[in-house]
């Protein structure tokens, strides 16, 4: 449909045109009216209508002054005058400020029909130029900025600078801003065309910037805007609703703020950094450099970081096993710290956290049946892993995971501290069990939980696990197991002390012991 604007002092005639004919029938919708010209050019810059009906005599200014500052804006403006007078002198006038056509009153109904009806094709024309005009000048930008950030050359920015000016492009500042489509297996069957599409239309049309392909990137050259926050929010979520209407995701940076055309190839390489290391950024919206980067204190060597995760490893175990789960979160950031203070890059740490996944998950399958089910599904739960495209939502991904098989397990309905620390002890005696580890899992202080130990068993933490390891070792021997491998068996590394421990707890060696029972 081709708007109308009518414009008239008398209602009965803006009434009367506006029901005169059938516009909708002809392709036309009468848009608004006016009384005067005030009000017409406030409504032609709120509607920018195809066609203005406009009276020559009214108050104030007349039509022929109205036209004539409507023509400066836009030459291409079709326009009719309505006169009550056929008077020679303003017929001249209109027409030299170029009006479609003039038009006496009482308006002849079949005149303005005709007069519609030809004007169709010369509107069809005139949008059909408009199109190709703002996709000529769309398409001209955009090679404009790909030609400054793939041309390298020292001397390139100076030989567009003559382009840029004439396309508008010599702008107070520059950022680059780069759109990563994550795409089912890598395959781009159209959905990057459609969202860069829809992206060059709105980005043009609200003035934020120039959409651009590079290489496996969108990317957009954003103009400097006094509403610089807002227009970011804006600009976020025009290209998720963009990306996400193709049923897909992204990752945004933005490069540093540069103030010239010679400088936007380093905003480019500063998006592009961002973009490789977006992993480790906490930052849901677009990665910019007012980002922070997930960091730890002290660097760590990369030989250190698998010691460093035993402990931790260790008692994520356990707290999964008593159903300690709101530990979890606080360990797995803390293995995480590890690994990014050691500089492993975001395979490596996904690899490392699906280990330690893994490893927990068939640890604890192997100690409670009623995990099988869950278990079985280990492999596709695990593999959601390496989908994840920042840190945070992988940990916060893990941490479900681990919170739902601590959550399978069934526990028994006693829930005496003393009682499950006896379990624990008895179950994973081998294992280096300490009274400290015991105490992080079940929030108390080492002190506290040693003397309420004591009280409960007659014995400390450490005396009742070197019980429990001997009672275990005698077991061994008297099967005909050799010492050191009984004492490996049961938890002690150094034979030596296992030797003395025994003598401490029996009142006789290891050996003297194999003796009086082989007997």
């Amino acid at each position: 449909m081709y708007s109308v604007l009518i414009v008239d002092d008398e209602l009965a005639i803006r009434e009367g045109l506006a029901t005169l004919l059938d516009w909708e029938s002809l392709g036309y919708v009468v848009v608004d009216t006016a009384a005067n010209a005030i009000e017409a050019k406030h409504k032609y810059e709120l509607h920018s209508p195809d066609l203005m009906i406009i009276d020559i005599r009214m108050p104030g200014r007349d039509g022929l002054e109205l036209i004539k500052e409507l023509r400066e804006d836009d030459p291409e403006l079709h326009i009719i005058i309505l006169s009550g007078y056929a008077d020679f002198s303003y017929a001249k006038r209109a027409m030299s400020l170029g009006i479609d056509n003039y038009l006496l009153k009482p308006v002849d109904e079949d005149e303005l029909h005709l007069y519609l009806t030809n004007l169709s094709a010369g509107l069809a024309a005139r949008a059909a130029h408009r199109k190709k005009h703002a996709a000529v000048k769309i398409w001209s930008r955009e090679m404009l900025v790909q030609s400054l950030l793939l041309d390298n050359g020292p001397q390139a920015p100076a030989a567009l600078e003559g382009p840029a000016q004439e396309s508008g492009l010599l702008w107070d500042s520059y950022q680059v801003v780069l759109i990563r489509l994550l795409l089912q297996d890598n395959a781009d069957n159209g959905p990057s065309t459609a969202v860069k599409t829809r992206l060059a239309a709105s980005f043009e049309e609200q003035e934020w910037g120039i959409v651009f392909s590079l290489d496996s990137y969108l990317g957009v050259l954003l103009q400097p805007s006094y509403q610089k926050e807002l227009v970011r929010q804006l600009m976020v979520r025009n290209i998720r609703e963009a990306v996400t209407a193709q049923g897909l995701e992204c990752i945004i940076t933005a490069g540093d703020m540069v103030d010239s055309l010679e400088e936007v190839p380093a905003s480019k390489e500063s998006a592009l950094t961002r973009m490789k290391e977006h992993f480790f950024y906490d930052e849901p919206g677009m990665i910019g450099p007012d980002s922070l980067k997930l960091k730890t204190g002290l660097p760590v060597k990369p030989e250190e970081v698998e010691p460093g995760l035993a402990p931790v490893t260790e008692r994520l175990y356990f707290a999964m096993d008593i159903g300690s789960i709101n530990l979890l979160p606080s360990l797995i950031q803390e293995a995480g710290a590890l690994m990014i203070a050691a500089g492993y890059s975001e395979m490596a740490v996904k690899s490392r956290y699906v280990r330690l996944v893994t490893h927990l998950m068939n640890k604890l399958s192997l100690q409670y049946r009623e995990l099988e089910l869950l278990h079985s599904r280990m492999d596709e739960q695990v593999e959601q892993i390496y989908k994840h495209t920042s840190l945070p939502k992988l940990q916060s991904h893990i941490n479900g995971l681990l919170e739902q098989y601590a959550g399978g397990i069934k526990r028994d309905d006693i829930e005496v501290l003393i009682k499950r620390m006896l379990d624990l002890i008895h179950r994973h005696y081998p294992e280096n069990l300490k009274l400290e580890t015991l105490a992080d899992v079940f929030t108390y202080s080492s002190a506290y939980l040693g003397r309420l130990f004591k009280n409960s068993t007659g014995l400390s933490f450490n005396s009742y696990l070197d019980n429990v390891r001997i009672g275990k070792a005698k077991e061994l021997l008297d099967q005909g197991c050799k010492i050191h491998q009984a004492a490996s068996e049961v938890g002690f590394s150094d034979v030596d002390y296992f030797r003395e421990k025994f003598k401490k707890i029996e009142g006789l060696s290891p050996s003297d012991y194999r003796r009086k029972n082989s007997i």
